[in-house]
């Protein structure tokens, strides 16, 4: 996979957003490899009658997709020294597009490379917040606010 990497990791920085259409088959999918088969994710007639009159995408599917952003914008750098914390804020159904997107909060120089700081967000087509959280990581390759890593 080729990354799309930051030119600059100065704070303020936009990171590059990921944008993902969620419908059944996905969430089905998901369940499977998962093992989160659970009725409010894969039984649409079981939900029809419940508050949400729809299926839920796993709240682990989205926050894959905020992972995926992290990958994106900083390549093996995310995957060797990643961590992120979030929280579901609200739900994600079958039928919506959410966008991941983020922003560089701070940089400090360590013995290791480039400490990130990021707050990122994904939002439904609605502007409804699905997830809210932080991640952080290590540039090893970063000097002076550059990213030479893919």
């Amino acid at each position: 996979m080729r990354y799309a990497l930051l030119k600059t990791m100065e704070p303020g920085t936009p990171l590059i957003p990921v944008f993902k259409h969620i419908d059944q088959n996905k969430i089905d999918k998901f369940g499977v490899l998962s093992g989160s088969t659970g009725s409010v994710h894969v039984d649409p007639a079981f939900c029809a009658n419940s508050p949400f009159k729809t299926t839920l995408a796993h709240g682990f599917l989205t926050m894959a997709y905020a992972s995926e952003m992290m990958e994106v914008n900083f390549g093996m750098d995310w995957a060797a020294t990643g961590s992120i914390e979030v929280k579901f804020i609200g739900q994600a159904h079958p039928g919506d597009t959410v966008l991941t997107q983020g922003t560089i909060t701070g940089t400090e120089r360590t013995a290791e490379g480039l400490r990130v700081e990021c707050e990122l967000s994904i939002n439904n087509q609605n502007d409804k917040k699905v997830l809210a959280g932080t991640a952080s990581l290590v540039c090893k390759n970063a000097a002076d606010g550059t990213h030479a890593n893919g």
